[in-house]
């Protein structure tokens, strides 16, 4: 089972088990709805723990998520930072999108350079994301996931082409 991150829970809100999530997913509204299976997943210690969705709103930044099997607050303090996440074979997404995960391991060409290294890590700053790049000497650099930089993904054959600026790579 390949699980894939929705976010963490950061604490409960009210008494009737409602946590605050803060969400890595861009489907939250399809992930969320209600009757959903999920899992909450200690990676600590490697528990998961299957869940039911029965309500979920978000405000601002982030996602309120009840659970049916924890109906108060006394039930869901024990899974305060667990992450909350899915088998990623039961969240189909529309075709001609791609999973951040699918993008690690592959190959990154640039236009005039070529192969320069392999993407290792998709990474969220404060309004972007960048592919972080192990280069071939084993540096890395962040290059911003925009249209302007990464031209193109194909998950298929594991690459992606960009076209990155002078100075970007030493």
């Amino acid at each position: 089972m390949t699980l894939l991150n929705l976010g963490t829970i950061l604490k409960p809100k009210g008494l009737d088990g409602t946590v605050k999530v803060y969400s890595t997913t861009d489907f939250a509204d399809i992930r969320y709805k209600i009757g959903n299976k999920l899992f909450l997943h200690n990676e600590k210690n490697g528990t998961l723990i299957e869940v039911t969705v029965k309500k979920c709103y978000t405000s601002q930044q982030f996602d309120y998520v009840t659970f049916e099997e924890y109906p108060s607050l006394e039930s869901i303090e024990p899974f305060i930072q667990w992450k909350i996440v899915i088998d990623k074979d039961n969240a189909p997404i529309e075709e001609g999108l791609y999973y951040f995960c699918d993008m690690i391991g592959c190959k990154i060409i640039d236009e005039k350079l070529g192969d320069i290294g392999t993407c290792v890590s998709i990474d969220e700053f404060v309004g972007k994301r960048s592919l972080r790049i192990k280069l071939k000497n084993n540096k890395e650099i962040l290059v911003p996931y925009i249209d302007v930089f990464v031209k193109n993904i194909d998950i298929d054959n594991k690459t992606i082409n960009v076209k990155l600026i002078d100075g970007m790579v030493e």
